[in-house]
């Protein structure tokens, strides 16, 4: 998985380094709440959920990682929006 992630977003320097899958769910949780953008210009995270889906269907990856990548980003969409709710 932990490949398949660095294949999906190539060229972003930090993720040369994750080597966790706890590490890639951190990732997706930021980026689900757009922390990297700034306040202004952040997205919902029901927008970025909907744009990382694209983006790894759309990918070249296997069947099998896309089946993965689209699972942990599910879990981690569900564990933001349910925060996003209380």
């Amino acid at each position: 998985m932990i490949k398949a992630f660095q294949q999906l977003y190539k060229g972003r320097i930090a993720l040369e380094k994750i080597q966790t899958e706890d590490e890639i769910r951190l990732v997706i949780n930021s980026e689900l709440k757009d922390e990297f953008t700034h306040p202004r210009a952040r997205l919902s995270s029901v927008k970025k959920y909907q744009l990382a889906i694209q983006r790894i269907q759309g990918s070249e990856l296997s069947e099998e990682d896309k089946h993965v990548l689209l699972s942990v980003y599910e879990e981690e969409y569900l564990k933001v929006s349910t925060a996003n709710d209380v």
